[in-house]
């Protein structure tokens, strides 16, 4: 018997040796997918922001003026244009379809921008182009009640650099296609400020988490925190001290990412002392934290913020041009209509990744979609011998100003197909009445003939 134990000892040995090494790439495979799909909704998270940033940027605010307008008055009231856009919050969850990719909707009712832009005037603005009844008036010079986007994302390369213990990192490791796309759009402090505005958005976020974490029963970190306004204060010291382990340029859109972190015994040490010095309720005692940081072992809590340049840090502020409007003695057909336009994209049969191919296509065909828009809107007829294209040229704020316009148009919820010849169909629209409205003001503003 003992001879048979010894002659199966090895190969028992070698099963349980194989058994953790299967076991071992199984986790490592979970792990992978695990990363992946969330890379994919950071990637889908950050287009949904960027496409909500450029609807709200091309809103009304009279009929002269745009938010974006606005916005670029003061360099506070721009941080706070990044901060609103970094705590907006997704509809329900993120959806991965089979292909890999992922799909987030966020949106924002128009109500709440213009109640959150009036309060960025009263905080912040010195000027007086701006009147405070100017935003009551949003209202009407836009008819759309809620702004909402759909967020595509898919699977990218892992490029994260990782940071030392105080945030700093290596630059010359940011991959060369990312410097190089960054570098031919974005200044160099654009792209520090990028940097910056995703630190303190995942540190917001990492806010949020730590909030909701529970001490008692009954008592949440926030509750607690509540209870003092020393202890609020703390709390926001102690987020500034959150430890930075990673960032990321993304080599095809202005975003950059930073991935943030805090131990949760961490968390629990720093409200024990707090609690002592500041606290002054019944409902959480010194033995509560006490039995925290002893269960909490090195738990970590985890999130990641992203972060895009100011816009008067970009070197090509190109927004596909425009459209128009018209006017001559009365509304001309077109003015109340809703134009549309259909953009083809190929799929790029040589990218590894078929998810990814599937969104730049879809890309490209949007953006294929708005320059055909634009060239349609640029041929509608003011008058017998004036197009919008005649009348936008006759002046540069007109211009400007269209190009703001056009940033507005958005993508018609599912149009985006993939079409049997192995191309891409997307859809954008636009209201052309806010469009007539601004013609007839800039007519008479700079005293345009229209023939």
């Amino acid at each position: 018997m003992s001879k048979l134990c010894r002659v199966l000892a090895p190969a028992a040995a070698l099963f349980i040796l194989v058994s953790g090494t299967l076991s071992a790439q199984e986790d490592l495979s979970l792990q992978r997918k695990a990363q992946a799909k969330l890379m994919a909704e950071r990637a889908a998270r950050a287009d949904a922001m960027r496409k909500i940033a450029e609807r709200i940027r091309g809103l009304h605010i009279t009929s002269e003026t745009f938010v974006k307008d606005f916005v670029a008055e003061s360099d506070q009231i721009q941080a706070a244009m990044t901060a609103f856009l970094s705590g907006m919050k997704e509809v329900g969850k993120p959806k991965h379809l089979e292909d890999g990719t992922c799909e987030v909707v966020m949106e924002v009712p128009l109500e709440t921008v213009i109640v959150t832009v009036k309060e960025w005037h009263d905080r912040y603005y010195k000027g007086d182009k701006f009147k405070a009844t100017d935003f009551e008036k949003m209202t009407v010079t836009n008819e759309i009640k809620i702004i909402r986007e759909v967020g595509q994302g898919a699977e990218k390369e892992d490029a994260t650099i990782p940071c030392e213990p105080d945030g700093r990192f290596d630059a010359s490791r940011i991959p060369a296609k990312a410097m190089a796309f960054w570098s031919a759009h974005v200044t160099g402090r654009g792209r520090l400020m990028a940097q910056r505005a995703a630190r303190v958005e995942g540190m917001r976020r990492l806010a949020e988490r730590i909030k909701g974490v529970m001490i008692t029963s009954e008592t949440s970190v926030q509750d607690f925190v509540a209870e003092s306004d020393q202890i609020d204060v703390s709390m926001e010291t102690f987020l500034q001290g959150a430890r930075q382990t990673g960032i990321r340029y993304h080599d095809d859109e202005m975003i950059v990412e930073a991935d943030m972190e805090v131990t949760l015994r961490t968390v629990y040490a720093s409200l024990k002392s707090w609690s002592d010095v500041h606290y002054k309720g019944d409902k959480v005692r010194s033995s509560h934290f006490d039995e925290l940081i002893t269960t909490a072992k090195d738990t970590v809590i985890k999130e990641t913020g992203m972060g895009v340049p100011p816009e008067q840090y970009l070197k090509d502020v190109t927004v596909e041009m425009t459209r128009a409007m018209s006017l001559a003695g009365k509304a001309p057909p077109w003015a109340g209509m809703t134009k549309r336009a259909v953009g083809n994209a190929a799929l790029d049969a040589s990218m590894e990744n078929p998810a990814q191919a599937k969104l730049m296509a879809y890309r490209g065909a949007e953006l294929d979609a708005r320059r055909k828009l634009a060239e349609e809107i640029n041929g509608l007829m003011i008058a017998s011998n004036t197009s919008v294209q005649d009348f936008v040229a006759q002046n540069d704020q007109i211009q400007s100003d269209m190009m703001a316009f056009q940033a507005g148009a958005h993508v018609v919820e599912g149009s985006q197909k993939l079409l049997p010849d192995g191309t891409a169909q997307v859809t954008v629209e636009l209201d052309l009445k806010p469009l007539w409205d601004k013609i007839i003001v800039y007519q008479r503003k700079y005293s345009i003939t229209i023939k």
